[in-house]
């Protein structure tokens, strides 16, 4: 027999990895899933809100979205970093490590 993942086993799978969350009335945000319990509450860290182009609204740091306003969560991977950029191509850094002030990390 073939094993079925389940949702929350995907969410396991999403901890500490980058993921898109919608929530009801069509905000999204994108973060780092950092925890969730049974109910889907989740909590985000490294956040930003998205427009409906995809492109940075605000950084919001750490939040947590109530379960049942969730909508979908995604795990998402990062992009390369650019050409030039340091090296280690195609690892996340830590908070601030590697990045000039006020310089925000690429997805």
């Amino acid at each position: 027999m073939v094993d079925k993942l389940k949702p929350l086993d995907i969410l396991n799978k999403s901890l500490k990895s980058p993921v898109i969350v919608k929530i009801r009335g069509g905000r999204e945000f994108r973060g780092v899933l950092d925890g969730y319990d049974l109910h889907m509450n989740l909590v985000l860290t490294d956040v930003e809100e998205l427009d409906k182009d995809t492109s940075v609204k605000s950084f919001l740091g750490e939040i947590l979205v109530r379960g049942d306003n969730v909508v979908y969560i995604s795990p998402t991977v990062q992009r390369e970093s650019k050409k030039g950029e340091g090296e280690g191509k195609g690892k996340s850094k830590g908070k601030g490590e590697g990045r000039e002030s006020g310089e925000k990390e690429t997805w």
